[in-house]
């Protein structure tokens, strides 16, 4: 697997996929308010926030996946993969929470 350099390189589909992966992070942990929060307020950062991102790289991948947190860092630069990302945050905290009720 190679490491993209251009977000043309990264499949529709598996853009759709990691950015569920993360929304799925954030509410397995509980923290879909401070998420949202977060992302609203950096929207119009969130080219420099891509860009910090593929600079930190080398640090980072001591923790992560250094070509999947290259592909997320890459998909946030999109302007419609934030708003898309917030968009699953909600829908996967909407879920969660039905699915909690059920067992109540």
């Amino acid at each position: 697997m190679h490491t993209p350099f251009i977000i043309d390189e990264i499949p529709a589909e598996e853009q759709q996929a990691l950015l569920q992966k993360v929304a799925t992070f954030i509410v397995k942990r509980r923290l879909t308010a401070p998420a949202v929060l977060t992302l609203e307020m950096c929207k119009p950062l969130h080219l420099i926030g891509g860009q910090l991102m593929i600079a930190l790289n080398p640090f980072v991948q001591v923790i992560f996946n250094t070509t999947d947190f290259q592909k997320f860092a890459l998909i946030i630069e999109q302007d419609q993969n934030l708003e898309r990302l917030i968009q699953l945050i909600e829908q996967t905290s909407e879920k969660d929470e039905a699915g909690s009720e059920k067992f109540e």
